[in-house]
């Protein structure tokens, strides 16, 4: 997704359930979370964090650090404890409007909305510990790119800057001599509107090229489709297919008119929209989002004669979304090399669950 609908999902979670969409335990969904445990995580992996710092040296002077993701604070508020001056950046206004709230250390720490980059009012070469944690997975590479040259950008000499980002979905078949770069089966579906007659589902779809390479002209590149059952399973894969204008360039989009007949099983009911290069693979092999139609959810109830005094509106029922996304590891170093920066170390993580291969990179500059 592009910044605007990372900020609207985020600013989503930080309305309906914060603290778990920071630290997503199973457990603790549905506001389980209480506010002592929650912050209590973050004063420990900052002590961790300290104590990895000092092992390697770094930083050489502690008057600014940077939180980068803050969420409602849980590492900010940590961090005043190890630094003179905290900034705090999020995309989601919600999530910054608690963090001011939750703030205990005054003037010491400040918040402020982070809707793209650059960090505009970070100067270079300004901060001494810059630190982001589960943040750049969930930002499409284009962007997390450009985030990670920021944090470069800022980290003050002999300064230590820590982030962690996957490199690679692990459950990504081999792809065939004809495919593009890996990272370029990268897409989002954004389904503007549908109608189901009696015999088939038509779909207008909005189709966004969100890697960070052009999907060139003669491209057997197509959008198809795959029946489904409610609990997901396939009922009909490999369906209808609908050429994809090109080139499209990173950024650009194109709005498609998509119809497929209804399929005969009564147990088809998700209609999954996703894009193929033929002859090599579905995006959705290599972790790009599908998008889904609920056909066989129930119908609106009619509209209702408004009272006198009508009531207040419903609360909106937009359920947000979290991506995944991956930067190749030589792609990290590179830019870390061309920001001027040393990388010190690299270490596995392990927080993205076992089909990613995620990686912790400290850094020092000057």
């Amino acid at each position: 997704m592009n910044l605007d609908d990372l900020q609207r999902h985020w600013d989503a979670f930080g309305q309906q359930d914060p603290m778990w969409a920071i630290l997503t335990d199973p457990a603790r969904k549905g506001r389980r979370w209480s506010p002592a445990e929650f912050f209590a995580t973050g004063v420990t992996e900052i002590a961790e964090l300290m104590r990895e710092a000092a092992a390697l040296g770094v930083p050489r002077q502690r008057r600014r650090a940077l939180d980068f993701g803050c969420g409602i604070g849980r590492l900010t508020q940590a961090l005043a404890a190890h630094a003179d001056h905290v900034t705090g950046l999020d995309v989601a206004p919600s999530m910054i409007a608690q963090a001011r709230a939750c703030n205990q250390h005054g003037a010491r720490v400040d918040y402020h909305v982070q809707a793209a980059p650059p960090f505009a009012g970070l100067a270079d070469r300004s901060i001494d510990l810059v630190y982001t944690g589960r943040v750049l997975q969930h930002i499409a590479p284009e962007y997390s790119r450009r985030y990670i040259s920021e944090l470069a950008r800022v980290l003050a000499p002999g300064g230590f800057l820590s982030f962690d980002v996957p490199s690679r979905w692990r459950d990504a078949p081999a792809l065939p001599a004809a495919a593009l770069p890996a990272a370029a089966y990268r897409a989002e579906l954004a389904v503007t509107g549908h109608e189901v007659s009696a015999s088939a589902v038509t779909v207008d779809l909005r189709v966004r090229n969100v890697s960070p390479e052009t999907w060139p002209s003669g491209l057997p590149l197509n959008l198809g489709n795959h029946w489904l059952t409610a609990s997901g399973a396939v009922v009909l894969a490999d369906d209808q297919r609908l050429a994809v204008p090109l080139p499209l360039a990173p950024g650009a989009a194109v709005d498609l008119r998509f119809s497929a007949p209804l399929p005969a099983d009564p147990a088809a009911r998700l209609l999954e929209l996703d894009l193929v290069h033929e002859g090599v693979a579905w995006f959705a092999w290599l972790a790009s989002p599908t998008a889904r139609i609920d056909l066989g959810a129930p119908a609106a109830p009619p509209p209702v004669a408004p009272a006198a005094v009508p009531e207040p509106a419903p609360v909106s029922a937009f359920e947000p979304v979290m991506e995944m996304h991956a930067v190749p590891r030589e792609d990290v170093e590179a830019l870390l090399a061309a920001a001027g920066v040393r990388l010190l170390r690299v270490r596995q993580e392990q927080h993205c669950g076992p089909h990613w291969d995620a990686f912790r990179y400290d850094v020092t500059a000057g």
